[in-house]
């Protein structure tokens, strides 16, 4: 058999999304609008009607329920939500910490994470280690044809550029870069929610930044905020479902057929 004869045509998979900004932008709202959700929550959304487990308060908590969830054959819902990847970053940290406090052989208490698995950034890389642990379980509901949402609070990190001097921008919270780059790096999407906004020039000739009441989804690489897409979205898009299916070929199938 000929290497031409085992070519095959890939269908559009699930997608896996991050979606970030600041409190009250309307993220959980915005996953809420997926078809058939289901919320893993590590913190309370504050949102009704809802299908969510129940709020877990630490990792190895969230893990089980996230193997429990894997286990079931007929799975009843088409997107799976973490809400929010930002404190389950917080309980990841915190299990890392209690494990090195518990380990017997160690005489100082470890208090922070980059002390933690004996310092030189070896914490950063074991926070790293769960969180890719964590994203691979959730691919295996990408592989079954469920769609995944990270939620993430907003942070403001600096980025090093290698040809300038280093600025700020808009990133998501984590304890370090190496954690943020699973949910950056490998996923489909990262997307900014954010109102839209306008410069306006005053008649001293001084430049102010006006926001309008309209919620957009930031989609596209630029110098301010993290962000990418694999599907060709434009820059902004309302921060609408509707709008932000459009774009993603999985949920056009039957269209194109």
């Amino acid at each position: 058999m000929s290497i031409l004869d085992k070519i095959i045509t890939l269908k559009p998979a699930a997608p896996r999304i991050t979606i970030y900004g600041k409190p009250g932008i309307g993220k959980s709202t915005l996953a809420s609008q997926f078809p058939k959700p289901l919320f893993l929550l590590t913190e309370d959304p504050r949102l009704d009607g809802i299908n969510a487990v129940p709020t877990t308060k630490t990792f190895l908590e969230f893990w089980e329920n996230l193997k429990e969830l894997l286990a079931i054959e007929d799975f009843p819902y088409e997107t799976i939500v973490i809400d929010s990847i930002s404190k389950l970053d917080a309980q990841i940290t915190k299990h890392i910490i209690d494990e090195e406090t518990n380990n017997g052989g160690n005489k100082n208490k470890v208090t922070t994470l980059g002390a933690a698995c004996g310092g030189y950034g070896k914490g950063y890389e074991r926070a790293q280690s769960i969180h890719r642990a964590v994203k691979a379980q959730l691919d295996k509901f990408v592989d079954r044809g469920i769609a995944v949402v990270f939620i993430a609070h907003l942070a403001i990190t600096k980025y090093k550029a290698p040809d300038s001097d280093d600025y700020d921008i808009y990133s998501i919270i984590m304890n370090h870069d190496k954690s943020r780059e699973v949910y950056i790096d490998d996923v489909d999407a990262v997307l900014f929610g954010r109102l839209q906004s306008f410069t306006d020039t005053l008649d001293s000739g001084k430049n102010i930044v006006k926001s309008t009441e309209q919620r957009i989804l930031v989609a596209s690489v630029n110098d301010v905020n993290v962000a990418k897409n694999r599907f060709s979205m434009p820059s902004q898009i309302p921060m609408e479902f509707e709008e932000l299916a459009k774009y993603i070929p999985f949920y056009n199938q039957g269209e194109t057929q």
